[in-house]
């Protein structure tokens, strides 16, 4: 089943059943709407807290950005795209809400940076280049077809490029996805009575901002998502040409696919694990 979405932009997006469900989240809580203030929080915290980990799983820092041609395929509110951005990167950023975008446009302009945002699905995405590295992270787990998706972006992807993607570990999401059933069971499928019960229920006050807000919404109250051990994802490297080079939480790949040391995961209260690969050149 798919849907026409008419955006703000006057473009047709053509959705599936779980993409609009999983749209119609985003766009009333657009995330992660983190609170970047000044150039200290997009280029310090950002990279302290984040994106040097992204990063390093694909073998590169900020001083490997300049120039390059960056997708962030499932931007959300721009955070990342704009890091990429600040550091000379030439960015182009999709995403089908069209709440996330506009406010990723808007942190864009307040530093003054030019970030090439679209609307629309990965598959649906023609790019008249390739890029030296593409990031994909937190997305493909909210699709119909994850591995359809990691395929076009593996296109996309230049010889000796890279490609970063980051998804729910389906041992360390264990525990999570019980909580999220006992949501489920006492708050239905309707995104709102779910916010009001994880408000209630699991913080036991009002939610302090915007970010909090829509880390709720994404972690306890998405319609659908779904979950990937470390040995699928190296299939999929392996059935494009990518050669694995890095993997956070654990830098050991060969320790981390074993199946005990993912059962470890159950303390991860997040279950999310970022995993990079180099496009083999021929």
């Amino acid at each position: 089943m798919s849907q026409n979405y008419k955006s703000s932009h006057s473009n047709i997006v053509v959705m599936d059943k779980i993409a609009c469900s999983v749209n119609s989240l985003y766009e009333r809580y657009p995330y992660p709407s983190l609170p970047i203030r000044n150039e200290h929080d997009l280029s310090g915290k950002l990279h302290a807290n984040i994106m040097s980990k992204i990063l390093s799983t694909a073998g590169i820092d900020q001083s490997f950005l300049s120039g390059k041609e960056i997708l962030d395929a499932g931007c959300g509110t721009g955070e990342k795209s704009c890091y990429f951005a600040y550091y000379g990167a030439v960015v182009t950023a999709i995403d089908l809400s069209c709440s996330s975008l506009s406010k990723g446009k808007k942190l864009a302009e307040k530093f003054n940076l030019i970030v090439d945002f679209n609307r629309c699905d990965i598959m649906d995405f023609k790019a008249q280049k390739k890029f030296d590295h593409i990031f994909c992270l937190g997305v493909l787990h909210h699709t119909n077809d994850p591995y359809g998706r990691f395929r076009k972006l593996c296109d996309m992807c230049k010889p000796g490029g890279t490609i970063t993607i980051g998804l729910y570990n389906r041992y360390g999401r264990f525990l999570h996805r019980a909580k999220r059933a006992w949501i489920h069971l006492n708050a239905g499928e309707d995104i709102e009575r779910r916010m009001s019960f994880v408000e209630s229920s699991i913080y036991g006050r009002k939610f302090k901002n915007a970010h909090e807000q829509a880390y709720a919404a994404d972690k306890y109250a998405n319609p659908y998502e779904s979950y990937h051990t470390i040995n699928e994802v190296i299939d999929w490297f392996k059935k494009n040409d990518i050669t694995c080079t890095g993997l956070y939480p654990n830098s050991d790949i060969g320790i981390f696919r074993s199946f005990l040391t993912q059962l470890k995961w159950l303390k991860n209260r997040n279950g999310f694990f970022i995993i990079s690969g180099r496009k083999i050149e021929r």
